[in-house]
């Protein structure tokens, strides 16, 4: 793997210790979860789920602070034991008061674990999230479950004072998931705009996910400009967990 997307990786998956998490971008969160949303934790409290199973799970009750995506609801499943969570099993210990912008899915009850995409409203990155979040929204675009999978080329951009603190761009890609074209739906600000449009033409190619490639699609992609982060450009708001 790159530079750039391994240095994202070990720096999110030395937040959850041994536990394994599948590292996803923005814009996959976005696109394959059904429920997007702030929300409270109201409280916690264990359940008699009376198999061996679901004693590694409780309850967490809710209020919406902001619905995004999907239907409203008023509690989530969560992996763990109160008061004696497991990190590397991937446990969770939510407590009452803390506020999230989460992307949760229906199966297993929405079901949330240390993996499961999330910010606290405190973090520092959340403003830049919900304007993507507004954006994707307002432009009506779905088609974002992808990201690209490349090398170094945006660290001499740091230096850069972008208007935007996301580019959204739309890609034809070939059946050999490199790019034939790209059009910006929203760019970053800059007077390097068009030298990075032609970077990520020339340079990328674009994935589903780590075993599949995107062929013969339109797409959209979405990268976020971090100067703090080694690669400047990339698919992830800071760490989208």
């Amino acid at each position: 793997m790159k530079k750039s997307i391994l240095f994202i990786i070990l720096l999110c998956s030395s937040m959850v210790l041994a536990c394994k998490c599948h590292i996803q971008s923005f814009g996959e969160n976005f696109a394959q979860n059904d429920f997007v949303a702030e929300i409270e934790i109201l409280k916690a409290y264990d359940v008699d789920f009376k198999t061996d199973e679901g004693d590694r799970f409780y309850k967490a009750d809710i209020k919406i602070l902001k619905l995004y995506k999907g239907q409203p609801i008023t509690s989530i499943l969560v992996r763990g034991k109160i008061g004696k969570t497991s990190g590397p099993a991937c446990e969770i210990e939510l407590h009452q008061g803390e506020q999230f912008l989460v992307y949760l899915n229906p199966e297993g009850e929405f079901g949330m674990s240390s993996c499961t995409p999330r910010k606290l409203l405190t973090d520092s990155k959340i403003e830049v999230e919900r304007q993507a979040i507004h954006f994707l929204i307002a432009e009506h675009l779905k088609d974002t479950n992808v990201f690209y999978f490349s090398g170094d080329f945006f660290e001499n951009y740091k230096d850069l004072i972008p208007k935007n603190a996301f580019g959204v761009y739309h890609l034809k890609v070939n059946s050999k998931s490199r790019i034939d074209s790209i059009n910006a739906i929203q760019n970053f600000g800059t007077n390097k705009d068009a030298e990075i449009m032609d970077i990520i033409k020339r340079e990328f190619t674009i994935l589903r996910d780590m075993m599949s490639e995107v062929r013969n699609e339109e797409v959209t992609l979405i990268l976020f400009f971090d100067k703090e982060n080694k690669g400047v450009i990339s698919n992830f708001n800071s760490c989208d967990f």
